[in-house]
């Protein structure tokens, strides 16, 4: 109802004319007459008291009155402005502004850490957007804003005299002033939902909200994480700053600087502002700077990495706060529930609580893998940690190594190695317990190192002499990183006669380098006879057999293998010895042998074959009996003898050894003729080598891709392959790589 009309029932209500009204009040007939027929909508302040004051109203008549000749003087006039200029070097936001852009009303926000740039993508946004808004386009800035709709009012164009006191009025007289409009908004900073519900425009406006919090509250809106940029978008943002020029002249120093500011586009302009004003600065300087100084080196002006985190952080639980600063003792860039509350000396449900918060405002990235902290949000915490947080890391790396342990006799045990049992947390399967080991492998070289120096040698040992057989099912340089560090830490002879067999086996099996693997092996097997500690010592001859034959020395390597045999405690040890026996007499051209020795140990292993262990020792003389089966111009037999070593790989999900028998299931087709099958199964091993990084395998694949080429007269074909292999061996640039590439170029050249 507009205030003539209520003017009109009101006069009426009170019998009184027009007349009587003016002589009461003094106000013109003419005047009233206006104002109730609507020509004159926003009588003067004074003019409404003495209406109010002639027809003797009641208090809330009165409070109506008065807030209806507000609204009425009160009307948006024209387009409203009150957008700040937009960074011209926006890059990185395509996809978002798109988003945005398909919005044609309603609610977006943009939500992420501080300093990823969400301000400048709004108002880029809310400027690309003008045309269809002709209302008007309004930012207001919420962060330490008291009275925000008291300045949206104001920019609205409500002098200060007609705003209402209260906020009940001020909300009424903005949602009028809104009406019908088509106006966009942008509310910056914002920290709650019911700040957003308060300021929103209403329907047919476009409101986008930036905030470090999610604000999943908000119903209808569409919501837009902001992370660092991509690598090529960082490195724009920092050319379109300091000139392309010295951006091209030094690329991969720009790419150092890009990757020390966590790609984040706050930190990039910092470092691109400060390069800028100091145009004879190398590239390099900077970089020193922050490798030296980090967050401390990234400020100019009143841009300020560190205090953008610590605005994030403030308002947070102590709690929050305290987990917060204890990541920055955290190996690797994630954290769950239970490593968090270890690391806090909280509980497990204050933790994931604490964890929730710091997600909240953006300082974690949840992901499967629970919480992720990158960047320069990780310098920021490891910058907070001090002396008061050394039993937190002793307790995280404990519980690290506790966990390995867990995990890893999941796979199995073999000889003393069975000596080592989980102390405490258990895991509900194997699959989970390998994906806790997967996620943590690359990681075990930095906890072995950081454990040692807390003087855990005691968990150091324990969890490097669990791992053995996940190891083995996933092969990998690593692993002798791992071990001869975990030398260090043996204090028992059965530890370190336990650790030497597993660093053998790595330098032989994964390395190919068996001459340093009998060094290693040799002393473990002193320390056996010193110490009287043979529990291990099958094992360790076994591995020193491998080596042998890896020298050449096959009657050695016999003798050896023969007495590894006689020192197995457990059938399932005795039968993959006695296959291994078998691959050596394969060595030694001998393969009728291998092949009845073969058959019978997998007929063996068939009969129990069920754990990871177990699994894996079939699924090996199974591959080793087709690689037989080849030699004694069996290809059929030893196709099926593969097929079967597949399935077993993929139940035991072993993509490792998966790979290598689809390798030499192409090569058991090859020998039948069938080419066709054979490139198919390298193609499929050729994917699966890549995908592990895997090195080696691919060049070995791409050889017999290229073999199998030039046995269909394809040369053309045969020599692509071949050069495709040598730029793999020079990409992986190892001692094996570098004699087959010497091989591949003889081939080339046609030598």
């Amino acid at each position: 109802m507009t205030f003539g009309a209520r003017l009109l029932r009101h006069r009426k209500n009170a019998g009184l004319s027009q007349e009587e009204l003016s002589e009461r009040s003094g106000v013109s007939v003419r005047a009233i007459s206006d104002m109730e027929r609507g020509r004159a909508r926003s009588p003067q302040r004074r003019t409404t008291e003495a209406l109010i004051d002639a027809l003797d109203l009641e208090d809330h008549d009165r409070a109506e009155l008065r807030r209806l000749a507000r609204t009425g003087r009160v009307a948006l006039t024209g387009p409203v402005w009150s957008l700040p200029m937009y960074v011209a070097d926006l890059v990185g936001r395509d996809a978002e502004l798109e988003v945005i852009a398909n919005k044609p009303n309603g609610l977006v926000v943009l939500h992420g850490a501080a300093g990823t740039g969400k301000t400048s993508l709004a108002v880029r946004a809310a400027h690309l957007l003008e045309g269809r808004f002709p209302d008007g386009q309004l930012l207001i800035d919420l962060e330490g804003s008291t009275q925000p709709l008291q300045r949206l009012l104001k920019d609205l164009g409500v002098p200060a005299e007609h705003v209402p006191e209260d906020v009940h009025g001020q909300t009424r007289l903005y949602r009028s002033l809104l009406a019908g409009k088509r106006l966009l908004f942008v509310l910056d900073g914002a920290t709650t939902e019911e700040e957003v519900r308060t300021l929103r425009a209403d329907a047919g406006c476009l409101t986008i909200v930036t905030s470090r919090h999610r604000l999943a509250g908000l119903a209808g809106a569409t919501w837009i994480r902001l992370g660092g940029l991509t690598e090529p978008c960082a490195v724009e943002l920092l050319a379109s700053i300091v000139g392309a020029h010295r951006v091209e002249a030094d690329p991969v120093t720009a790419r150092e600087l890009v990757r020390l500011c966590g790609t984040s586009p706050l930190a990039l302009r910092i470092a691109g502002n400060r390069l800028a004003s100091r145009p004879r600065w190398p590239l390099g300087h900077l970089v020193e700077q922050i490798e030296e100084r980090r967050l401390a080196a990234l400020t100019a002006g009143d841009l300020d990495v560190r205090g953008a985190f610590e605005v994030s952080l403030a308002h947070l639980p102590e709690t929050a706060r305290l987990v917060f600063r204890r990541l920055g003792l955290l190996v690797g860039t994630h954290v769950g529930p239970e490593l968090a509350a270890e690391l806090a000396g909280i509980t497990t449900a204050e933790a994931e609580q604490a964890l929730e918060d710091l997600t909240d405002v953006s300082l974690l990235d949840p992901d499967d893998r629970g919480y992720a902290i990158h960047g320069l949000v990780r310098t920021f915490a490891t910058g907070l940690v001090d002396a008061t947080d050394d039993d937190a890391d002793r307790r995280m790396l404990a519980w690290l190594l506790e966990t390995t342990v867990a995990a890893g006799v999941l796979f199995g045990q073999t000889g003393d190695a069975r000596r080592v049992s989980p102390r405490r947390r258990a895991f509900p399967d194997v699959a989970a317990g390998r994906r806790w080991l997967d996620e943590h492998r690359d990681l075990l070289p930095e906890i072995v190192e950081r454990a040692q120096a807390r003087g855990l040698h005691e968990d150091v040992t324990r969890a490097v002499i669990a791992l053995s057989h996940y190891a083995a099912i996933e092969p990998g340089l690593v692993w002798e990183r791992v071990y001869r560090l975990a030398l260090a830490s043996a204090r028992e002879p059965w530890q370190e006669i336990v650790v030497r067999g597993q660093l053998g086996w790595v330098l032989f099996d994964v390395a190919h380098r068996p001459g340093p693997a009998l060094e290693v092996l040799t002393g473990a097997v002193r320390i056996a006879e010193e110490s009287g500690e043979t529990g291990h010592l099958g094992w360790v001859w076994l591995i020193a057999s491998a080596s042998y034959s890896g020298l050449g020395q096959f009657d050695e390597a016999e003798r050896v293998c023969l007495k590894a045999i006689g020192l197995m405690r457990e059938p399932m040890d005795e039968h993959y010895a006695r296959s291994v026996l078998g691959v050596l007499w394969r060595s030694m051209n001998r393969p009728i042998a291998a092949v009845t020795a073969h058959e019978e140990v997998a007929k063996e292993q068939r009969a129990y074959a069920d754990t990871i262990y177990e699994l894996s020792a079939l699924g090996r003389t199974l591959g080793w009996l087709g690689l037989a089966l080849i030699d004694v111009d069996r290809p059929d037999d030893a196709v099926a003898a593969l097929t079967e070593a597949e399935a077993v790989y993929k139940r035991a999900q072993m993509a490792s050894w998966l790979a290598t028998t689809l390798w030499h299931r192409g090569l058991a087709h090859r020998a039948a003729g069938r080419l066709a099958e054979s490139d198919e199964d390298l193609e499929r091993a050729l994917a699966g080598f890549r995908a592990l990084g895997d090195g080696l395998g691919e060049i070995e694949i791409l050889r017999a891709l290229a073999h199998n080429a030039d046995s269909r007269g394809d040369h053309s074909g045969h020599r692509r392959l071949l050069r495709d292999s040598l730029a793999a061996c020079e990409r992986w640039d190892t001692d094996a790589t570098r004699e087959i590439a010497a091989e591949v170029r003889k081939c080339l050249s046609g030598g």
